[in-house]
C-alpha cells in the first residue's frame, strides 16, 4: 500500500540554493539533488516560504495507458508516473524535482526521455536519475515515463520535492511540499494471484467497467471531490460513462460491509 511520509527534519534545513531560483530546476542548473532521498542535498523548504498555497504532493503509477495501480508496480513494465501537486489559493505555477530509489539510495528502474514540448526533463546528479520541471509549469500534474526494475527488486520509493510558486522570480512567497511515496512489487506469478471480489478497469472516452461478486454502493469522485457517480450496483459487470478525463477515485461498500477503493485514470 502507498505510504506517504513527511520528509525527515534533516532534509528540511535551508538549502544553499532554491528549487526554483532557476525555473528549469536545480539538477539542471546547479547539479544538485534536493529530492529528499537518502544521500541528497538539503531541500529548499525554508527558502521557498511565506506563501499561503498549502501545497500537497501525491504520486501514483499507471500501466497499459490507463490502469492506475494501487501502491504497486509491475516488474519490468513501462509505467507512467503521475505526480500531482495540489494547492490552495492561486499560485502562478508549479515546480517538481524527484527520483526513484531503493532503500539503499540506488536508482530504481529508469526514466525515459520526455516529449520536448512537455514541462519535464531528465537529468542526473552524481549518478542518480532525476526528473524535474524545465520551466515554471502552469499545471501541477506531471507525467514521467518510468521503466520498473526486474522481478525480485522489492520496494521502490519515489521522493519528490515540489513548489507552488507565486511567480515573482524569487523564493519569497512560495510554498514547499515534499514527500516519500512507496510502491511495492506486484505479484506476477499466476499461482499467487487471488480473484478480487471487486475490480475496476477504465476504457476510453470516460468509460469504466465495474466487476463485482456482490451488490455494492459506489461513488466515483475527482481528486478535488466532484461527484461523477453515486449509486447502487448489483453483482456482475457494469459499464459507466463519466464526464471526466484524468484521475478519479472509486469508493465502494459491498452488501456485506467490505469497503474497496481504487484509483483510475480516465481518457
Amino acid at each position: 500500500m502507498k505510504n506517504q511520509h513527511a520528509l525527515m527534519a534533516a532534509f528540511l534545513t535551508v538549502g544553499a540554493f532554491a528549487l526554483l531560483s532557476n525555473s528549469s530546476g536545480v539538477a539542471h542548473q546547479q547539479n544538485k539533488d534536493r529530492t529528499g532521498a537518502p544521500g541528497s542535498d538539503n531541500t529548499c523548504q525554508q527558502c521557498h516560504a511565506g506563501g499561503n498555497f498549502a501545497p500537497d504532493v501525491t504520486a501514483f503509477l499507471v500501466v497499459e495507458g490507463d490502469i492506475a495501480l494501487d501502491g504497486q508496480y509491475m516488474p519490468g513494465a513501462t509505467h507512467t508516473l503521475v505526480v500531482n501537486v495540489s494547492a490552495t489559493g492561486t499560485p502562478q505555477g508549479y515546480g517538481v524535482h524527484g527520483t526513484a530509489v531503493f532503500a539503499d539510495g540506488s536508482n530504481a528502474g529508469a526514466f525515459n526521455d520526455q516529449d520536448e514540448n512537455d514541462c519535464i526533463w531528465l537529468d542526473e546528479v552524481d549518478g542518480r536519475h532525476i526528473f524535474e520541471q524545465n520551466d515554471l509549469c502552469s499545471s501541477g500534474t506531471f507525467e514521467i515515463e518510468w521503466v520498473a526494475p526486474e522481478t525480485g527488486s522489492g520496494t521502490v520509493s519515489i521522493y519528490v520535492a515540489s513548489i507552488a510558486a507565486n511567480g515573482n522570480g524569487t523564493s519569497a512567497g512560495d510554498a514547499f511540499a515534499g514527500g516519500q511515496i512507496d510502491f511495492e512489487e506486484m505479484v506476477t506469478n499466476v499461482e499467487d494471484l487471488t480473484v478480487e471480489p471487486f475490480g475496476v478497469r477504465p476504457g476510453v472516452n470516460g468509460e469504466i467497467a465495474i466487476t463485482s461478486q456482490e451488490a455494492h454502493s459506489m461513488s466515483v469522485l475527482t481528486i478535488d471531490g466532484r461527484i461523477l457517480f453515486d449509486g447502487e450496483l448489483e453483482a456482475g459487470t457494469h459499464t459507466l460513462t463519466l464526464p471526466h478525463s484524468g484521475l478519479a477515485i472509486v469508493h465502494a461498500v459491498s452488501a456485506s460491509g467490505t469497503a474497496h477503493s481504487r484509483k483510475v485514470w480516465l481518457n
